[in-house]
């Protein structure tokens, strides 16, 4: 039902209005092919960079799993995705899954894409078609991998202080995104040596695994003497909103666009569940927000991703 009232809302308006616009793009096809600048244009994003940001503070999604200050304000993921020099690593995010085993609880398109040969998954890239139409719009139709990866020892509240590490319950959190979306541009069909602008609408299909646990804790030692984790893993559908500006056509060029997800609850959360260890002693160690912990977390926010293009 979730998934139909977002087509609904969301979608079907969007398909109306391309369905309008692209009959105009026949009449104009054998005059396009004359006017410089107005054909369709095909653009390619690779060598992507990531900086994930959350709504409000107590959105981030470790702190509305496990109730803990630590994750309060939290920082959401920032980093290259493609070809990470420090680590000699060309998909990083997708190494640090395979490094921790999470595979046995990937989703079907991530584990069909951990086939590749030598790389184990698929580089994050961006493939766009921006075609005119027969008013001063373009249109464009686009897919776009990426991932982020979120420990929870590198996005801990800095406001929050020092704590010792068995304080925070163990949280490793690798997203996939598979994004579909339609988006408008005012201006036309970008031109060499022109900036293009545009906004749309998407919607991602986002897989999702999850080491979690509690770390050895003095504590508690007779809950937890040693450290103990599980996977877990989980897929759902997330609408999102984007906009943006890139260089035209016609060769190498940059894109800077921010996607802006809605607040779909699209992520399992294990300790809803299966709090590792007895729930009152959980709840009294790790739970400072109280009360039972939400089974389905979003990541409500914004996601600002910058990649190098090539347009032809």
């Amino acid at each position: 039902m979730l998934f139909q009232k977002i087509l609904r809302n969301k979608f079907v308006p969007v398909v109306i209005i391309l369905l309008l616009l692209v009959p105009g793009t026949y009449a104009q096809e054998e005059a396009a092919v004359q006017t410089e600048g107005s054909n369709a244009v095909w653009r390619i994003g690779f060598l992507e960079i990531i900086h994930q940001t959350f709504s409000s503070d107590d959105l981030n999604p470790f702190y509305q799993m496990t109730g803990t200050n630590r994750f309060k304000g939290g920082k959401g993921f920032f980093g290259q995705t493609v070809l990470d020099p420090e680590k000699n690593d060309l998909i990083p995010n997708i190494s640090n899954k395979n490094a921790d085993e999470h595979g046995s609880k990937d989703g079907f398109l991530t584990k069909l894409f951990s086939n590749i040969p030598l790389l184990k998954g698929l580089p994050p890239f961006s493939l766009e078609y921006i075609l005119p139409t027969g008013y001063d719009v373009g249109i464009g139709l686009a897919f776009a991998y990426t991932n982020i990866w979120l420990d929870d020892t590198k996005v801990r509240a800095a406001t929050q202080g020092a704590d010792d590490a068995y304080a925070t319950p163990l949280l490793r959190m690798a997203s996939h995104f598979y994004m579909f979306s339609a988006s408008l541009h005012p201006f036309g069909v970008p031109r060499p040596d022109d900036l293009d602008i545009f906004l749309g609408f998407g919607l991602s299909r986002v897989e999702s695994t999850l080491r979690y646990g509690i770390r050895e804790n003095p504590t508690i030692i007779e809950y937890a003497s040693v450290t103990k984790t599980e996977l877990s893993g989980s897929s759902g559908m997330m609408p999102f909103r984007r906009m943006g500006v890139a260089s035209g056509g016609d060769s190498f060029g940059f894109i800077l666009e921010f996607l802006l997800p809605g607040i779909n609850e699209i992520i399992d959360n294990p300790f809803a569940t299966n709090t590792i260890i007895d729930s009152t002693v959980y709840d009294s160690t790790y739970n400072d927000r109280g009360g039972a912990l939400p089974s389905k977390v979003g990541m409500p926010g914004g996601i600002t991703r910058m990649s190098w293009t090539y347009s032809f």
